[in-house]
């Protein structure tokens, strides 16, 4: 491993590369070996996956890790409103891409959840960079195999993204959080949702109308209920409309 940091406006910089033509995220070091994750604080993957496109054809998201890193090098870890760069502090490296072939979910999600197991056996951060965000469920449902129950997610997104199934397709990406909703190590009650916008998108008599109608009347019904005392009953309510 190449020991290495954020470097700008150096004229003799040379990025390190992931792979030919691509730099490691942030020009930080690239991990070749398994046995340097545990060294690390956090550790960068990629996962450059498309599965069923749920509208119009390929939409390019497998691009994405190549993309993020590449601008990256424009970035340090310097945080001018601290005075502090956060590179001092924690000990971060590039761990490369998850192997992936775009359609096959149970060749590409296994080897998801070995590389996140990796890094979290390592006791690491897992870092990554998608990909569709059907890699959501297999990605946090390793995490959630050795924290049982304990693991908290801050979804931010306009789609719910919880259909059981589209078309023949259960893993598409309209249905990471269905599967993490029935996962047996996961507390449904810690996922929250924000930035919720279905009605916009939402086609008649569908799933997601379906979802949305029950959203609303949960949400006017807890509108109601504000400014009263919290009750068991509310906190429940209240729950359901989070998750």
């Amino acid at each position: 491993m190449k020991n290495s940091k954020p470097t700008i406006y150096d004229p003799a910089f040379l990025p390190n590369n992931i792979y030919s033509g691509v730099p490691s995220w942030l020009n930080l070091p690239v991990l070749e070996n398994e046995s340097e994750l545990s060294s690390m604080d956090a550790v960068v993957t990629g996962v450059p996956w498309e599965g069923g496109c749920t509208i119009g054809g390929y939409s390019s998201c497998t691009e994405g890790p190549k993309a993020i890193r590449s601008v990256s090098i424009r970035y340090t870890g310097y945080l001018p409103d601290f005075d502090l760069d956060a590179f001092d502090y924690l000990k971060v490296g590039d761990f490369g891409d998850v192997a992936c072939r775009n359609g096959d979910y149970p060749l590409t999600f296994e080897a998801i959840r070995e590389r996140i197991g990796q890094i979290e056996d390592a006791h690491a951060l897992p870092i990554t960079f998608g990909g569709d965000h059907g890699i959501a469920y297999p990605i946090i449902s390793e995490i959630a195999k050795r924290h049982p129950k304990r693991v908290g997610v801050l979804h931010i997104d306009a789609h719910l993204d919880n259909y059981s199934i589209f078309g023949d397709d259960e893993y598409s990406r309209c249905s990471p959080f269905y599967q993490l909703y029935n996962d047996p190590n996961m507390d449904s009650t810690k996922i929250v949702h924000i930035g919720i916008a279905v009605r916009v998108t939402i086609r008649k008599n569908s799933q997601t109308q379906r979802n949305t109608v029950q959203l609303s009347f949960l949400q006017e019904k807890l509108k109601r209920m504000a400014g009263k005392s919290p009750s068991v009953k509310q906190s429940r309510l209240h729950q359901k409309i989070l998750i």
